[in-house]
């Protein structure tokens, strides 16, 4: 490796794509100290999706399945961070990171697309506001904490046809995610039942809606034919061809014109791109790039795409290569060993993957497997499942903490402690010393101010100008609303005439605010009405909106 030259190689997004890539790449050029590799993902950690529907049920802690991104991959830099612009031109990532008023640009000589697929939860009318979603650890996490909720409210609740809409369950998608999180939802919820008398009285009811002829389409017929009889079997009611219509906080209303009376519904279908996808100007079908075999984009020999992000052809079997993490892990590995041979001017390999099989777990001490021409079903597929993920989670400790939990689960009940992660104070308080600067010009906007005590100035400086106040701010007044508002950098300095302390909105809170109240709303408009008369009439030499809230009455 002593021949490379200094590179820098960007990679997008920690799945099981972009995590396999930085740790093949990292092995390679490990004894090479210019060659840099980076990593940028919104978490510091990488989850094994496969085994969420366990932290749902309450099989497996969920910090079991997470491995921080630093342990596996010791020799990348790792930025956790959003991304929010790619300039294909300049070869430049813009990311915002924890402090968000602080963008930084990061320079790459080639650069790997594998941020994934997101949820669309728009399709359906309810849908984006009454279903979850299972895609990520923390949709896991609250799923679990909801479903733990329904038990609690069905126990105290009087009203046993109010129980039964409580206890219904629907879950929409039968591929392998659906499948098995209806049926650890199931084993979890019956299991668990004996500690909620009245709840286990009434009974739940447990719904899968799938679209298509069959479940588990993937699978060979009769293998997925008796993954559904043993889903029946346990009690879940399977609603084939058919599809949501649409979804109230009561009710699920189904293309049969059936309408279930449900409080949970869970969705497991219904992938998007990324949203940074449809600002590239690459080659793309709906939302997923083009590649070449080698993983490559065409015309564009320092961009690679794979994973869930890239249609990479099926050089094998024709077509393109299927979405899973199999697959994903494996054009990580070829697409590492290609980036540094297009860096040494090698040949570049295409990617060339059978799969070797698909396996499902369809409920306690049961699955399905299909592994090259082999057929397997029942307990000895299930245990199959367990060891071969087992092998596949990355870690030793996270491997070994596994196996603990799984033990546990045969000897003690579940844990079904449900732990709301609140904070004992909603509102954030701060303290800033005379002289210090609160709001800097220029920088973006994040945070909306309230003054519990103290006094600030604001001011504002053109280019080769003296610095100018434009207003004052004491106990009471507010500042930082318009960057918000407007989605703009901030456009004035406000910095502390005395020690101040000041009650914090952020963003999300903010804009809640400024959405659910009228009232809020209305004054947030005239207070940036009243700014901008005030600088019309006092500052037209200032060509920037200023950041403060209303000037007080004596310097309007």
């Amino acid at each position: 490796m002593a021949n490379l030259t200094a590179k820098t190689v960007v990679i997008l997004g920690a799945g099981f794509a972009g995590i396999s890539l930085a740790k093949e790449l990292s092995r390679l050029t490990k004894n090479n100290w210019t060659f840099s590799i980076h990593v940028i993902n919104q978490e510091n950690y990488f989850v094994f999706q496969p085994m969420l529907p366990e932290v749902v049920s309450c099989a497996i802690e969920p910090s079991h399945i997470l491995n921080p991104i630093r342990h596996l991959c010791p020799n990348v830099q790792v930025h956790q961070a959003t991304i929010s612009e790619i300039d294909l031109e300049t070869r430049q990532v813009t990311m915002v990171g924890t402090d968000s008023r602080r963008p930084r640009q990061l320079h790459y000589d080639h650069l790997v697309l594998s941020l994934g697929l997101t949820m669309n939860l728009t399709a359906v009318p309810g849908m984006a506001e009454h279903a979850l979603p299972l895609k990520t650890l923390g949709d896991a996490f609250h799923l679990r904490n909801h479903v733990l909720s329904r038990l609690e409210e069905a126990d105290s609740e009087p009203d046993p046809e109010l129980r039964k809409t409580i206890l219904t369950f629907v879950t929409i998608g039968g591929g392998f995610s659906g499948v098995e999180t209806m049926a650890a939802l199931n084993d979890m919820v019956k299991t668990v039942l004996p500690f909620y008398p009245r709840a286990q009285a009434t009974g739940t009811r447990m719904i899968l809606v799938h679209s298509r002829e069959s479940i588990l389409n993937e699978l060979e017929p009769d293998l997925a034919k008796f993954a559904q009889q043993k889903l029946m079997e346990r009690g879940v009611e399977c609603r084939l061809r058919t599809t949501v219509q649409e979804i109230t906080h009561n009710d699920v209303r189904l293309s049969t014109g059936e309408q279930l009376s449900a409080r949970t519904v869970i969705c497991t279908v219904g992938n998007a791109p990324h949203p940074l996808m449809a600002q590239l100007a690459l080659p793309q079908d709906r939302g997923r790039i083009l590649v070449e075999a080698t993983m490559q984009v065409k015309d564009m020999p320092n961009v690679w795409a794979l994973g869930d992000a890239a249609l990479v052809p099926d050089v094998s079997r024709g077509g393109w290569c299927p979405p899973t993490a199999q697959y994903a892990m494996r054009q990580g590995r070829q697409g590492a060993r290609n980036i540094l041979a297009a860096i040494n001017g090698h040949p570049l390999q295409k990617f060339h993957f059978k799969g070797l099989g698909q396996m499902a777990v369809i409920g306690r001490h049961c699955g399905v497997a299909q592994i090259g021409g082999w057929k397997i079903s029942g307990l000895l597929a299930w245990v199959l499942w367990r060891g071969v993920y087992l092998m596949k989670l990355p870690g030793l400790p996270c491997k070994v903490r596994v196996a603990i939990d799984w033990i546990m689960e045969l000897v003690f009940p579940r844990d079904i402690t449900k732990v709301e992660l609140q904070r004992t104070e909603q509102l954030k308080h701060a303290h800033f010393q005379k002289g210090e600067v609160i709001i800097r010009e220029g920088e973006i906007g994040d945070r909306f101010y309230i003054i519990e005590s103290g006094e600030v100035e604001i001011v504002h400086q053109e280019p080769g100008q003296p610095e100018q106040q434009l207003a004052l701010r004491s106990t009471g007044d507010s500042f930082g609303e318009l960057a918000l508002l407007k989605d703009a950098p901030r456009a004035a300095t406000v910095r502390c005439l005395t020690p101040v302390d000041v009650i914090i909105f952020n963003r999300k809170d903010f804009l809640t605010l400024v959405d659910s109240y009228s009232l809020f709303r209305h004054h947030m408009d005239a207070e940036a009405t009243a700014v901008a008369e005030f600088q019309k009439n006092h500052t037209a030499n200032i060509h920037v909106g200023v950041e403060t809230c209303t000037p007080r009455a004596g310097e309007r």
